[in-house]
């Protein structure tokens, strides 16, 4: 592979305990109690948006949208205690040392990007789409096919990585491979991938 195309959360960086602690809390402040590893799994194995959806669905619509405000000031002022998942620097160096390029994909807004530059990660990518750009959201294959334009990816030589099977599914749906990043064995559904790893170094 030439091009990598990156997910984030849960896949460069380890943001889930934030991300489930914020959530948790930030549904207590409704007064719905969940389960911390149950809310886990479904975002693993769904998406941060079903999650929401699943947990608050019985509330009116103005406090549903209230609810994903106020996680996301929660989980933003805790941002400070997302790091890189182990390996991530080394292979993100090493995909541009053998003349290929990195780019991110991700959800989450430009708060994503300022991760990258704060730990020194941003110089060994050559693009992003965040959610900022309000593309569909993945498995719509939308935001690759934007990236592979606008930065002349060839769809043989490139791969989608991520922690969940939407991700696998839009890179297929984009012409190139995907690979499932899944380091606990928390995605039991069985899905079509190129590769399943549970290290990042084994996607080089």
């Amino acid at each position: 592979m030439r091009d990598y195309c990156w997910d984030f959360d849960g896949t460069l960086y380890q943001t889930y305990p934030v991300m489930v602690k914020a959530f948790k809390e930030t549904l207590q402040d409704y007064g719905i109690e969940v389960n911390a590893q149950a809310v886990y799994l479904r975002m693993r194995r769904s998406s941060l948006g079903q999650t929401f959806a699943f947990y608050t669905n019985d509330l009116p619509t103005t406090t549903q949208a209230k609810v994903v405000q106020d996680y996301r000031q929660r989980e933003q002022q805790a941002q400070k205690d997302e790091h890189p998942f182990s390996g991530a620097r080394e292979v993100c160096k090493q995909v541009v040392a053998r003349g290929g390029r990195n780019f991110l994909l991700t959800h989450r807004d430009h708060s994503a990007w300022q991760l990258l530059v704060r730990d020194q990660l941003a110089e060994f990518f050559s693009g992003a789409v965040t959610g900022d750009a309000h593309f569909p959201r993945k498995p719509n294959p939308a935001s690759l096919n934007y990236l592979c334009t606008k930065f002349g990816i060839i769809r043989t030589e490139a791969v989608m990585v991520g922690d969940r099977p939407l991700d696998v599914e839009a890179g297929r749906r984009a012409g190139m491979q995907g690979y499932l990043f899944d380091p606990d064995q928390t995605i039991i559904a069985k899905i079509e991938c190129d590769r399943r790893i549970s290290e990042l170094k084994a996607v080089l």
